[in-house]
């Protein structure tokens, strides 16, 4: 677990450990925060600045804006259904209220109605919950993005990239719809509790895995094109190291599951691209609530084969009255004892779950991150301020990060979760910086931690002193820096924090 050395004063720790930042440039900006911690403009402007270290919780197709997929829809001759939003592919049909996106966004409001349907912008507006609308609109945009996934990348790093963000995981589901049919074609292939060895050496399976990530490598091909990286014209996003997480659909029959699960195993083991491993989509759905625990059970199998694959799950993304008390008492217990996750995403039901405070200990002592969604959840979950568990977390000792979930479903961007926990928490700049520096040293680069304390910033032994730009630093603090990935992602988010206390 990262520890925190209070035998000095902020300040004062921060002026020994990092000797291009004074305690006054650090004192000055903490200051100017908390002179405008109640003022949304000002403090969107300094959260926008602010470097943040990553967004470890950011879903690829639900990162893009609707306006994008539209765009893309009408330019491919794509068609829409006028009464539901589904996209889909040509031949198109006026008469049945089918025309294309072209032809149908030249209707007044129309173009404004699909806005709506991709996306949760005005669903209070109209009969449906918030997490009604959000997950319908996957099913509805999702054939607008099919030949796009480039420039979904691109779109997703570069609004990074804008906020002065160091690193991104996406998480991404190619050849996850592979895998399924292959196991719903072959009954008994994937069946859970086969042995691992023989799931992992399943040739279908294996060559599925190889098409997913040379998709992966044009697609990142056509990211770093479209965005002109290495050119004079490079956009923000160039400068954002991304990573994916093998994104698994736990909602389908449980053998389409488990060969998702064997190939995102499959393809973190494989490819340094593939940084881990998630499942995905509404923890309450009642196929989901049947196959959880078999779920836990079988990533916790495939862990013992790929040991050095690194998991994070969806768990406890559940409200009492969304589902029954009983499915409230333990999937994030499972989650990190039974499948072994270093990081959790939302887990706002965990003072729901069985002995929540031994939970919340096991946590803390497993240095089990919590990757926070403040937005997704006050939308989906309809939990905000006090009904959320984020300060519940802070003070049991649990690590957390902000994160931007599905930014363009719901309408917003990662600065946004800066903000909204700071007109809603009692948060001071140290904790600001903290979160910034967790998004780094929990996300799954792999590599030694720069930083051993992420609220005074302390440093490894052989950079205690030194600088932090390259051609500066000590010898030892560069050569420790060389065997290190996520060390030099966390020095450079140590030189923007330092160019921006300098800077306010």
């Amino acid at each position: 677990m990262i520890r925190r050395d209070r035998s000095l004063p902020f300040a004062a720790a921060i002026a020994a450990l990092l000797p291009g930042v004074t305690a006054a440039d650090e004192a000055s900006t903490a200051a100017r925060l908390a002179a405008i911690h109640q003022d949304p403009p000002a403090l969107r402007q300094f959260m926008r600045e602010f470097p943040k270290g990553g967004d470890l919780h950011n879903h690829l197709h639900g990162s893009v804006y609707a306006e994008s997929v539209i765009g893309w829809a009408a330019a491919d001759g794509r068609c829409v259904v006028l009464a539901t939003a589904q996209l889909g592919p040509p031949p198109c049909d006026p008469a049945a209220g089918r025309p294309t996106v072209a032809a149908a966004i030249s209707e007044a409001g129309t173009y404004e109605r699909l806005v709506d349907a991709y996306s949760v912008r005005n669903y209070e507006r109209r009969p449906v919950s918030g997490h009604d609308q959000f997950f319908a609109t996957f099913g509805l945009f999702f054939p607008g993005t099919v030949g796009h996934e480039g420039e979904l990348i691109a779109e997703a790093a570069a609004r990074r990239g804008a906020e002065n963000t160091v690193y991104l995981e996406l998480m991404q589901s190619f050849g996850m719809s592979e895998a399924a049919s292959l196991a719903l074609a072959t009954p008994g292939r994937f069946a859970p509790g086969r042995e691992a060895a023989a799931l992992a050496g399943d040739p279908a399976l294996a060559a599925i895995a190889r098409e997913a990530r040379e998709a992966l490598s044009r697609y990142e091909h056509t990211w770093r094109e479209r965005a002109g990286c290495g050119t004079p014209r490079a956009d923000a996003g160039c400068g954002v190291t991304v990573r994916y997480l093998a994104q698994v659909i736990r909602t389908l029959p449980p053998e389409a599951v488990h060969a998702q699960i064997v190939l995102g195993f499959l393809l973190a083991d494989a490819d340094p691209r593939y940084v881990g491993l998630n499942l995905v989509a509404p923890e309450d759905d009642r196929h989901a609530l049947a196959d959880y625990a078999n779920q836990m059970q079988e990533i916790a199998r495939l862990r013992q084969r790929f040991p050095k694959v690194p998991v994070t799950l969806h768990a406890g993304e559940l409200t009492l009255g969304l589902v029954p008390p009983e499915a409230l008492r333990d999937h994030i217990r499972q989650a990190v004892e039974v499948a072994g996750a270093r990081r959790i995403g939302h887990g706002i039901d965990v003072a729901l779950e069985d002995r929540a405070d031994e939970l919340l200990a096991t946590m803390a002592k497993r240095d089990v991150l919590v990757e926070i969604n403040l937005t997704s959840n006050a939308v989906i979950g309809g939990l905000a301020g006090a009904e959320h568990p984020f300060l519940l977390y802070r003070r049991a000792g649990v690590p957390t990060a902000l994160a931007a979930d599905d930014e363009g479903v719901l309408r917003i961007d990662l600065t946004n979760e800066y903000v909204r926990a700071a007109l809603t928490y009692p948060l001071d700049y140290a904790d600001f910086k903290a979160l910034s520096r967790n998004a780094l040293a929990y996300a799954f680069v792999p590599g030694e931690r720069l930083l051993t304390d992420t609220r005074t910033g302390q440093r490894i032994a052989a950079c205690v002193g030194s600088s932090l730009v390259p051609e500066q630093a000590t010898a030892a603090c560069r050569a420790w820096l060389a065997k290190s990935e996520k060390g030099r992602l966390q020095a450079e988010l140590e030189r923007r924090l330092e160019a921006f206390e300098a800077a306010h």
